[in-house]
């Protein structure tokens, strides 16, 4: 077999190899040679190396392998090439047993389910480094699944117990017998507790039975586990349960001294002018007694030495600028979250040295803020309470979040792939991830978060699916973990003990007193829907609606009269483009809505009594579905409405109280952002990476300046994000179906207030003047100097006589020109396409891909600067997309083809220099003779 490479990020489809490198004990990267000078000899630290190549694996039930025999050089038959960091199944997948279950097919149809039903012993060898007297050597497990026991040159290691823990052993005695070579062997050991899968049904409305985590639930026994591969409403059965051994295997060096933690913590004083860096130090020593070392390192620039002395075995220290003057900061650069700032990170090296030797060494980036967590407002039933909303460096932020439900089905997430989809979360204006139930707690992710701003809800292990864990001391033991091995990044905003309700009490004390303990500085929550610790925070809670309802319906939840403030959970159907529902589905279901959507998860939650309900619900708003590209093109109008809504609706009331409106919302976290499978729901972008209408919503809903027009009460609102007033002028003007234009005003608007709102007019009586049951609304703010700070787009019901948007199929084609030119850069390639609406009817939802012109397959990830435009008569827009030198060498024929709701392909203008551009006629085709779709 062909060794794969899990850092590859495969580009037009999904990776087949997961995780993501981890340096020496969870830590980034470190170097070798200690600051301000190397040691004679060769160095007694060695790096991390991970151990990727070269791994077998095999079932071990009803097999005669053992621990001893496997970690040694005999040989042994009956092995078969592993992925590592991976699971069975992505093993499997790999070898050719069993297709990409995920794409045209039904998992459990597909394979067996026994997969969760043995062991799995994993093999390996690997080189020995030449040992120095006093080198320590170390094995790292970054993460296993579910349990492991580790044997190395024929002698028993250690376990692992939990997801979500690491694994350091020691292994110095056992190096120094080997003779340049070590055998590694692990045993995975199943699930305590599973049960038969739950199976998809189109027919019955609801995703796999209408239960979560398993016919029971009794997975939830478990303890800490990716109990959401038990079947979700998101997520079907996997068979194997993604055991295995799911993140990084290394090995590396120390001398006799070990850092074993570096905890940095810093404090930023309240007017940002300084911070105060806390460096706490955890010891492993080999000596016997205490020793004293020196500590040489690099904070900012400057350098750093200072004696410390270290007892034998496990000991720690703190530092502070009392004992470093380098720890104290003046003028800090300062870490923001997305849209505020840079998200700045300081990089501290620190190496300890004995003897003129470097033990070890360790880089942590880290971020400078400051954030504060309540806002006293008067709640409905308990008078004033501190409600979650979040502060950070003294600007109030309004949470636009996503979950993450989990970062890949099969655990198939190279570090490339994690950051891009971190990246688009980004690019979609959002500043917070919650990570549901920890489901995707690695280095990665967060370092992903740390560089792109994002914060993070950080979710531990517990769900109201089920029962609690059947060992709480584990689940406290990984928690633990998470919480040492992550506090370090400045993106994670607090700790929640988990889903939509309590844990078991053991567990909400252990977590407290952990956070107290660990980490205090940051918020603890006792789960998604309450807060029941000794200072609770309030104002906050899950719930949905997790599927398709009007934009009315979400502006009248979130005007300001309704309690809670904060939303965690508010989700719809967002069905992706034409071509990846061709890719995902068998070709006998694109016009047939069976099983294999439903294992695609179109019943949701059994919200608009399933699929079939949504497919009639889409019928009745847009008209009625003739085929699959039909389907597609009124999906992506569905899912545009009502997902800007989520936000906007939060946005138009945030800031302060206003009179009859005491609760301005502080927060919402959309369910969900990213897909862990191809999916009809819960998304802004698919399984594949392409952003579909979804993601363009949730970029223009969150823009820091906006305009929104109120669905409900048709104010326009100026919902200004940032620490600055913005006022100016709004101007409106009206269309009607034919794209006459009937209507237009403007009013001079008094400045927003930072992190505020202002209502700038209204529009519900100009509107029902339209001459067409339908308008489209175009709506833009200036600056006091003529600038545009932001425009939107939108289609409405003339509040007169409301009918839904069927007639938009009587409208007139538009005309469009499209102008795209490529710029080849050093390392990249942007395309740019200038679009203009060249006829009188407006262009809806004008959709632009990037395809390769000789296999007609997408390039992604290629995310435009925008996306599904919605010009008027004689306006423009200029859409931009980088591409990666990479990607333009693979393509070679790179194109641009267009699609949207009605085009007049004779009277539109295509033209392109160095790039292609073409009609994408699939897309185009929603008019057949007959109707073909039978949903």
């Amino acid at each position: 077999m062909t060794q794969l490479n899990r850092r590859q990020f495969l580009s037009s489809g999904i990776a087949i190899a997961g995780g993501g490198a981890l340096g020496a004990f969870g830590m980034p990267g470190t170097a070798s040679a200690a600051p301000g000078g190397t040691a004679a000899g060769p160095p007694l630290h060695i790096d991390s190396h991970e151990i990727t190549r070269g791994w077998t694996y095999a079932a071990a039930d009803g097999t005669a392998l053992s621990g001893d025999r496997l970690a040694s050089a005999q040989p042994v038959a009956g092995l078969k090439p592993a992925v590592v960091p991976g699971t069975p199944l992505t093993s499997m997948i790999a070898g050719g047993e069993y297709p990409d279950p995920l794409y045209g097919h039904i998992v459990t149809d597909t394979i067996p389910d026994t997969l969760k039903d043995t062991d799995y012993w994993y093999r390996v060898a690997f080189d020995l480094p030449r040992r120095i007297p006093g080198q320590r050597f170390w094995l790292h497990f970054g993460g296993i699944n579910y349990l492991a026991t580790i044997w190395l040159n024929g002698t028993e290691v250690g376990t692992v117990e939990g997801a979500f823990t690491r694994g350091v052993f020691d292994v110095t005695e056992i190096v120094a017998k080997a003779d340049g070579k070590a055998y590694l062997a692990v045993l995975i050991g199943k699930l305590d507790y599973a049960e038969a899968p739950l199976k998809p049904s189109y027919a019955s409305g609801v995703t796999r039975g209408g239960r979560n985590g398993g016919p029971t639930g009794i997975t939830l026994k478990n303890g800490p586990t990716f109990f959401c591969t038990a079947g979700w409403d998101w997520l079907p059965t996997i068979p194997d349960r993604d055991l295995g051994i799911w993140q990084p295997v290394s090995w590396c060096t120390t001398g006799p001294v070990r850092l074993a933690d570096v905890h940095v913590d810093p404090t930023l004083s309240q007017d940002l002018r300084t911070a105060d860096v806390s460096l706490g130090l955890t010891f492993d020593s080999a000596f016997g007694s205490a020793r004293t070392v020196l500590l040489k390192g690099s904070l900012a620039g400057r350098r750093f030495e200072h004696p410390v002395t270290v007892a034998a075995g496990t000991s720690s220290i703190t530092l502070t600028p009392a004992d470093l003057s380098t720890l104290h900061l003046d003028r800090p650069k300062l870490w923001w979250p997305n849209g505020y700032g840079e998200p700045y990170r300081y990089r501290l090296t620190i190496g300890v040295e004995s003897g003129g030797q470097v033990c070890d060494e360790r880089t942590v980036d880290f971020g400078v803020r400051r954030i504060e967590y309540r806002r006293p407002l008067e709640s409905p039933d308990e008078g004033t309470v501190d409600a979650l909303a979040i502060t950070v460096n003294n600007q109030p932020i309004l949470v636009m979040g996503g979950n993450w439900g989990l970062d890949e089905a099969l655990k198939r997430i190279p570090r490339e792939r994690l950051f891009e989809q971190v990246r688009m979360h980004r690019e979609a204006n959002l500043n917070l991830i919650r990570n549901w139930n920890g489901q995707s707690s690695t280095e990665d992710f967060f370092d992903a978060c740390d560089e792109n701003g994002i914060l993070v809800w950080q979710d531990f292990f517990s769900s109201t699916e089920g029962p609690g864990p059947a060992d709480a001391d584990r689940d406290l033991a990984n928690i633990r973990d998470c919480i040492v091995a992550f506090r370090n990044h400045p993106s994670i905003l607090l700790w929640c003990g988990g889903n939509e309700g309590p844990p078991p009490q053991p567990i909400i004390d252990g977590l407290d007193a952990l956070v107290a303990e660990l980490d205090p500085k940051r918020a603890v929550l006792t789960s998604s829907a309450e807060d029941t610790g000794k200072d609770p925070i309030a104002g906050y809670s899950s719930g949905g609606p997790y599927h398709w309802v009007t934009p009315e319906t979400h502006f009248a939840a979130g005007d300001g009269t309704h309690w809670p403030p904060f939303h965690n959970e508010v989700g719809s159907y967002s069905i992706p483009t034409l071509e990846f529902i061709r890719k995902m589905l068998p070709e006998q279901s694109w016009e047939h809505p069976d099983d294999f959507w439903a294992d695609r998860d179109v019943n949701g939650n059994g919200g608009n009594d399933g699929g079939a309900g949504y497919l009639a619900l889409t019928a009745k708003r847009y008209g009625e579905v003739r085929n699959l590209a039909d389907f597609a093109r009124k999906s992506q109008l569905m899912n545009y409405e009502c997902i800007r809504s989520i936000f906007e609706s939060h946005a138009a009331n945030m800031g302060t109280t206003a009179p009859g409106k005491p609760y301005p919302r502080t927060g919402v976290i959309m369910w969900m952002t990213h897909p862990a499978q191809p999916s009809f729901v819960w998304q802004m972008y698919s399984h594949d990476l392409e952003a579909h209408s979804s993601f363009y919503a949730v970029q223009h809903a969150c823009r820091r300046i906006n305009v929104i027009l109120d669905s409900a009460s048709l104010d326009v609102v100026v919902a200004n994000h940032t620490g600055a007033a913005v006022g100016g002028t709004v101007a409106v003007t009206l269309y009607d179906l034919h794209g006459t234009a009937f209507a237009d005003t403007s009013w001079q608007v008094p400045a927003a207030k930072p992190a505020d709102r202002t209502v700038a007019g209204n529009l519900a009586a100009p509107l029902k003047t339209s001459p067409t049951d339908i308008a489209f609304v175009r709506i833009s703010l200036t600056d006091p100097h003529g600038t545009e700070l932001v425009r939107t787009f939108s289609w409405v019901e003339n509040p007169a006589r409301p009918n839904g948007f069927t007639s938009l199929d009587d409208a007139a084609p538009a005309a469009v020109s499209v102008a795209a030119t490529a710029q080849h850069g050093r390392d990249d390639l942007e395309l740019t396409a200038e679009v203009t609406n060249i006829g009188r009817a407006v262009a809806l939802t004008v959709h632009l891909q990037v395809y390769d012109t000789q296999t007609g397959e997408r390039v992604l990830p290629a995310t435009f600067s925008d996306n599904y435009l919605n010009l008027a008569a004689g306006e423009s827009s200029t859409v931009r997309v980088r591409l990666s030198g990479e990607q333009a060498r693979q393509t070679g024929n790179l194109g641009i083809r267009i699609d949207g709701w009605k085009i007049d392909q004779p009277a539109s203008r295509l033209h392109g220099r160095g790039v292609a551009v073409t009609f994408n006629q699939p897309a185009l085709a929603t008019h057949p003779t007959t109707k073909t779709f039978a949903g």
